[in-house]
């Protein structure tokens, strides 16, 4: 961190009247760095600044599974004694602690203007214990104190307090924030950074994307026109923990998590986007409604105020409304500060319902009679239900998805109409999905199973005006790893080499052209390897059909037999030609698949340990026939995209093979400790080969004898041998696996995050 960044982030803590960092010459002050810095009276309150009755005390409180910094005093009355600014209005969050709503009937929390002799009250919120499970979220307008100095005093008071609890701090206050428009209209040197995730939507259903129904009005409106759209975004895992990990760290899944899904979480050491916004002075809210991602898996790591909802199957069926009713307050109390807000609303995933719908029904298709509603989409993905009139029904459900959309959207326009169009000229804007939805486009429903383009082709628009120019759009490849560097950047902050992403910032701005970057995306949902690569309208996408998998449970097994009936061991599309990837052309083009296979090669060593025994160079339709000799008897072995007539067999310390050639790429994996490799024998279609044609590590001939594994470690996948001369490379990916756990997460939070796994339907 520079020593400009470490001044504004210092100024966000510790100051009385904040500066915004390039935010503009604002006045006011916010309440928790006050007390954090200690920069506060304790005594008769007449001086300046602020003042207690008795020392407040700092905690971190959850209400209504939000969780928020709170201040507590006593219910007596504090003060903030100051110049109030032009247009300053008080944001105020109260609540009680949950202890004192045993006793007390009610909550009624005051603000009141001293101004010379004269006391007004400007503002009365009550709460009683039947709403007592929400937090007191309300403001008051100071605008006609504007120029004057006044004393702010907050009180609060308790219906049935027993009286020795009265001088008791048991008032918890957040935010508190006297906030106002810059004196001198400014253009702030980092924006402020909204980013608003919408869980399971297809690009292809939103109006900017030229989808026939009109979806997405106010993203159209508000964001689109304003903006620029990227037509070829894709997420690195078509199921929310992986992608949502993925972009929040810069990093490709697979390189920090490992095959158990209840361990899915933000690694410990790893720093997600909200710690290094806030590292850099903003203040970090995050409002997530899926339940999959609470606090602790790491999601709510470097958010200030964070809300998620708990492990309960019907919070899945609350909707954008109830997201909303969490985050406006949030943005409204500090939006005229330098603020990083993530809000993630979980329409349109299934169920597909919301309050629009009259009866259950999607007003896209009034005329529909059939049975199907918005809660059987999983009793379909499971195969517990059966439709009777595929072609209507099919295109209800679709009906259904799309009124979801629509819901959705409404209130992304109100969440947008919040911010103050002086602020909006000073925030960037970033609107996209953690991945989509199939239904029924190539044989099955829902999410986490394919990486075809309803799964993985996501959407992505941005709005910053007068850097990113209104209208426009942006080709190319992108991914979502690159968000991170991109909103790093913007914020003022420097790249990290540990990043997989990059800064697409000179592309929105149109300083250069679109990077040229391929992009990477695999299954993570248990099971054999599925993995994609995009670039240039080309996409591969591979399935490790050969692998061994035993389904854990029926809903697995289920799902094991719908994609062994639908997914090939290697596909082919040209997408601008066949978006909808019905023609399959690695038959036709195993060219292009060859293409394009060394970037999933290339992941996919540095995410998985071992030996790998790869055939390099062979004419296709040869066979290649041998066996390795190791010191000691590996743990097992893993095919890696191996055909069906390629055959492997590891029998103590003796492996045996034999390989097909094709153009691919294609072999297999040794996991344990081997000791070192004794022997190397080989024939191609049945013709001995000599030693060389063998390499280890990069590029070294094989001369025979023992092979030692520091002879074998590589930093890359290797790039593949001529047409004549290797046949086979045998090398260990050095840096494989460095970026995963050593050890899981605590029993408990893998035991919290299954939970939530289950109620969503990802496991059983």
């Amino acid at each position: 961190m520079t020593w400009s960044e470490r001044l504004c982030a210092l100024s966000v803590l510790m100051a009385a009247f904040l500066a915004g960092c390039g935010q503009g010459a604002e006045q006011g002050f916010l309440l928790l760095p006050l007390v954090q810095a200690k920069r506060y009276a304790v005594g008769s309150g007449e001086g300046d600044g602020l003042s207690f009755p008795r020392a407040p005390e700092l905690l971190a409180l959850e209400i209504d599974h939000e969780r928020r910094p709170v201040v507590l005093t006593a219910a007596a009355p504090w003060r903030w004694r100051g110049r109030v600014p032009p247009g300053a209005r008080l944001f105020v969050g109260a609540q009680a602690l949950p202890a004192a709503w045993k006793a007390v009937q009610e909550l009624r929390v005051t603000i009141a203007v001293r101004d010379g002799g004269e006391r007004e009250i400007v503002e009365v919120a009550r709460m009683t214990r039947e709403e007592s499970s929400r937090w007191l979220d309300f403001s008051a307008d100071l605008a006609p104190w504007a120029g004057r100095e006044v004393a702010i005093e907050l009180s609060a008071s308790f219906q049935g307090l027993p009286a020795q609890y009265r001088d008791a701090n048991l008032v918890a206050w957040s935010p508190v924030v006297l906030s106002a428009p810059p004196e001198e209209e400014t253009k702030a040197e980092r924006p402020n950074v909204l980013f608003i995730l919408v869980d399971t939507l297809r690009h292809d259903r939103l109006t900017p994307y030229g989808y026939r129904r009109d979806t997405t009005p106010e993203i159209q409106r508000r964001l689109a026109d304003h903006g620029a759209v990227v037509e070829n975004a894709y997420s690195q895992a078509p199921w929310t923990l992986p992608s949502v990990v993925s972009f929040m760290t810069g990093r490709y899944p697979g390189e920090l998590l490992d095959k158990d899904m209840a361990s899915y979480g933000i690694p410990a050491g790893v720093a997600p986007l909200a710690e290094r916004m806030a590292e850099l002075g903003y203040q970090t809210g995050g409002f997530v409604a899926n339940p999959t991602m609470h606090a602790g898996a790491g999601f709510g790591r470097g958010f200030r105020t964070y809300y998620a909802p708990p492990a309960d199957v019907e919070w899945i069926r609350k909707h954008a409304d109830e997201l909303n009713r969490h985050a406006l307050p949030w943005l409204r109390a500090f939006q005229r500060r330098p603020f990083f807000l993530y809000v993630h609303y979980i329409d349109p995933h299934d169920p597909y319902e919301n309050p629009d719908m009259i009866g259950g029904r999607s007003p896209y298709m009034p005329d529909y009679t059939g049975p199907v509603a918005g809660n059987w989409i999983h009793g379909i993905y499971n195969g517990h239900l059966k439709l009777q009139d595929p072609e209507r029904d099919i295109a209800y459900i679709n009906a259904l998805y799309d009124s979801e959309v629509r819901y959705v959207d409404r209130f992304i326009g109100e969440l947008l109409a919040a911010i103050d169009p002086q602020v909006l000229k000073d925030t960037l804007i970033v609107l996209t999905a953690d991945h989509g939805e199939e239904l029924h486009d190539h044989g099955g429903w829902k999410h986490g199973q394919t990486l075809y383009e309803e799964q993985i082709h996501v959407p992505l628009i941005f709005r910053w005006d007068g850097r990113i120019r209104g209208g426009t759009r942006l080709g190319g490849t992108v991914r979502l790893v690159d968000l991170l560097p991109t909103l790093v950047s913007a914020a003022g902050g420097k790249p990290d080499p540990a990043w997989d992403g990059v800064d697409l910032l000179p592309a929105l701005t149109g300083a250069q052209p679109p990077p040229r970057r391929p992009a990477f995306a695999e299954g993570m949902s248990g099971g054999p390897l599925r993995a994609a690569a995009v670039l240039d309208g080309r996409k591969l996408v591979v399935f490790n059909r050969e692998e061994p998998f035993q389904p854990a449970d029926e809903l697995q097994a289920h799902l094991w037999q719908v994609d062994l009936g639908r997914l090939r061991r290697a596909e082919l599309y040209d997408l601008e030609r066949d978006p909808g990837e019905r023609r399959d052309l690695a038959a036709s083009d195993p060219g292009g698949a060859a293409r394009l296979a060394p970037v999933i090669h290339r992941q996919v060593a540095e995410e998985a340990p071992g030996l790998w025994v790869i055939p390099d160079g062979l004419p296709a339709g040869s066979r290649l026939s041998g066996s390795i000799t190791f010191e000691r008897a590996p743990r097992s072995w893993v095919p890696y995209l191996l055909g069906p007539a390629d055959r492997a067999e590891l029998n103590g310390t003796r492996l045996r093979f034999d390989l097909t050639g094709e153009s691919l790429g294609k072999g297999l994996r040794i996991e344990g400790d081997f000791g070192r490799i004794a022997a190397v024998e080989a024939s191609l279609d049945g013709r001995p080969v000599l030693p060389a044609s063998v390499r280890i590590g990069s590029d070294t001939p094989y001369r025979g004898g023992m092979i030692a594994p520091v002879a074998l470690r590589v930093p890359r996948w290797p790039a593949a041998g001529p047409a004549s001369g290797f046949l086979l490379r045998l090398w260990i990916h050095e840096g494989a696996g460095a970026g995963k756990r050593e050890t899981g997460p605590g029993i408990s939070i893998k035991r919290e995050t299954e939970k939530r796994l289950r109620n969503l339907g990802y496991i059983q």
